[in-house]
């Protein structure tokens, strides 16, 4: 039977006021038409992720910096001198707000508050991203130099960005670069590349292992530079005091749905020696 748009717009605003009722109504919605997948922060794979209690400050400790000394003529003890930073990594928000009048909820066959959340966060995670490769290319060039190439890309740049990375006796965990750049290294054979083929992984942005090393791509780096990374623990620090959060924030008199969608975090290169940088001539 089919229903008047009088009689549908009364079932939907029932199935709305439970709980119940709205998973029914949602597992009745079409998907959207979409232009884009939802956006996956890739970045902060780089980091060493650590939760900031309330009232704490987001300081640490460097490793100790140990000389030693020469046991001199007289048979003197070996000498060593510690010397530790405290590094402070200052914190910020990344937010969005969207919202939608009650009337949109009820016009679309999509679950449109779900879709403002889900969109709401992949903005954020975009954000994030682009915050992470800034750090990476404030940092980038200070200790290890550039590794400049033209295009396509080859194993051997890749290969003398690794080395630079392991004269620091560190090991490569991550390698960053965009789409465009990748499409060189789709061509090469799989003596050298092991290629992911699982979507689950895909859709986070991984595609491929190359000697022991991911190989992630996005859209927020930056065309032209892959970013060879060591592991996590020994690159830097991501301090977060509040992980993505989603909160309702309806004006009922506005007649509006909304959310506050927010997170805050701080972002920390504290070992430029375990990066290096490839700049790709094209």
């Amino acid at each position: 039977m089919k229903l008047s748009a009088k009689e549908r717009q009364e079932l939907t605003a029932k199935y709305m006021k439970t709980k119940e009722g709205r998973v029914k109504l949602a597992a009745a919605f079409e998907q959207p038409l979409r232009n884009e997948r939802d956006y996956k922060s890739i970045g902060r794979k780089t980091f060493y992720v650590e939760d900031v209690p309330d009232g704490a400050f987001p300081v640490y400790q460097k490793d100790p910096n140990i000389t030693a000394y020469v046991v001199g003529e007289e048979g003197e003890n070996i000498l060593a001198v510690a010397r530790s930073k405290n590094v402070l990594v200052p914190l910020f928000e990344i937010a969005s707000n969207p919202e939608a009048h009650i009337a949109e909820v009820h016009a679309v066959r999509y679950n449109l508050p779900q879709r403002m959340m889900d969109k709401a966060a992949s903005e954020i995670n975009k954000e994030e991203d682009v915050r992470v490769f800034e750090i990476l290319d404030a940092s980038a060039n200070t200790v290890n130099p550039d590794i400049p190439t033209t295009a396509p890309l080859t194993g051997d740049p890749i290969a003398d960005a690794f080395a630079l990375v392991e004269e620091h006796d560190l090991y490569v965990a991550r390698i960053y670069m965009s789409s465009r750049d990748y499409s060189d290294i789709r061509k090469w054979g799989r003596d050298i590349l092991d290629t992911e083929s699982q979507g689950v992984l895909l859709k986070t942005g991984m595609q491929a292992v190359i000697w022991g090393a991911y190989v992630m791509t996005s859209p927020r780096v930056p065309r032209g530079y892959v970013y060879v990374c060591t592991e996590p623990k020994y690159f830097g620090r991501i301090p977060e005091r509040i992980p993505l959060t989603i909160e309702s924030a309806d004006d009922n008199r506005a007649r509006t749905i909304g959310f506050s969608c927010y997170e805050n975090l701080g972002i920390g290169q504290t070992n430029p020696g375990g990066q290096s940088r490839i700049a790709i001539t094209r």
